[in-house]
């Protein structure tokens, strides 16, 4: 006879295979909450690309203007400037629905001191299809993709204040220096000159427009742009490769125009309080 203490084997059975069903109850559970899940992300996937197909299948593309060759018009309360230009007539060519978006710099690139600059959020979320302005540089090559140039890159260089001077030149050591958000011109660009002279901070990109700002003055400039790949052009994630075909072809087609000719050189006078704008610095 088995003691009180010691289920007989029917009961120990019974006990394992209550907790066994137990486990499997548990399981279940697990298993239907991770399906729940997935099916979700798959719906939430599927709403996503319906928008993105319903907006190219309408030829719907949404550009921000946030690059150097624009600007604001407080007057109008539009964008305006070469880049806003281009955009309208390459769009207008190509037979496609161009909606112009404001929005700041770092929504397209951004960049944290002592790291590598990444893609903004604004692009990497698709919050637009396209940045216009940006130069094409080998830190953004990495994360994004990018259009013929349709604008010259910018020229590199130091500026000080009128009668100021950098201490210890040709070092940079403990030197105040200056970079945007953004910019190309971070510290890993800096690095690319090491060889000119000792390297310990970054300096700012400005256009040569700059000689006519009575609050800057030209200490050094770059021989050459070594933190560039090409001009500026159209920023765009990796799997735009539809975008960047009808764009490249119809600039193509724009500058064989008199309209792009027309562009060029109304930059100073259509544009001339957005300083730098000037057919010479800008036109390919």
């Amino acid at each position: 006879m088995a003691s009180p203490e010691t289920p007989s084997n029917d009961k120990a059975q019974i006990i394992e295979e209550e907790n066994n069903n137990k486990m499997d109850d548990k399981t279940a559970k697990i298993l239907t909450a991770c399906v729940l899940i997935a099916n979700l992300i798959a719906v939430v996937s599927l709403v996503l690309a319906f928008v993105g197909v319903a907006r190219n299948s309408s030829n719907e593309y949404y550009i921000t203007t946030s690059g150097s060759s624009s600007s604001g018009d407080e007057e109008t309360q539009t964008v305006k400037g070469y880049n806003v230009d281009v955009v309208n007539a390459v769009c207008q060519l190509a037979g496609k629905n161009c909606v112009l978006v404001w929005d700041v710099y770092e929504n397209c690139w951004t960049s944290v001191p002592g790291q590598r600059s990444r893609g903004g959020v604004g692009l990497m979320a698709r919050w637009y299809d396209a940045c216009v302005g940006w130069t094409n540089t080998y830190d953004r090559a990495r994360t994004l993709s990018f259009s013929d140039d349709f604008e010259k890159p910018v020229d590199l260089a130091l500026w000080v204040k009128p009668g100021g001077t950098i201490p210890n030149w040709p070092s940079l050591a403990n030197a105040k220096l200056g970079f945007l958000d953004g910019w190309l011109t971070d510290q890993h660009c800096l690095n690319q000159y090491s060889d000119i002279f000792s390297v310990n901070g970054a300096f700012i990109s400005v256009r040569p427009w700059n000689n006519d700002h009575p609050e800057f003055e030209l200490f050094w400039q770059a021989p050459e742009n070594r933190c560039v790949r090409g001009g500026l052009g159209m920023m765009v994630q990796k799997d735009q490769f539809e975008l960047l075909t009808w764009w490249n072809a119809a600039f193509q087609r724009l500058t064989a125009t008199s309209q792009y000719e027309d562009i060029c050189q109304r930059l100073e006078t259509a544009h001339g309080d957005l300083p730098g704008l000037s057919a010479e610095y800008v036109c390919v």
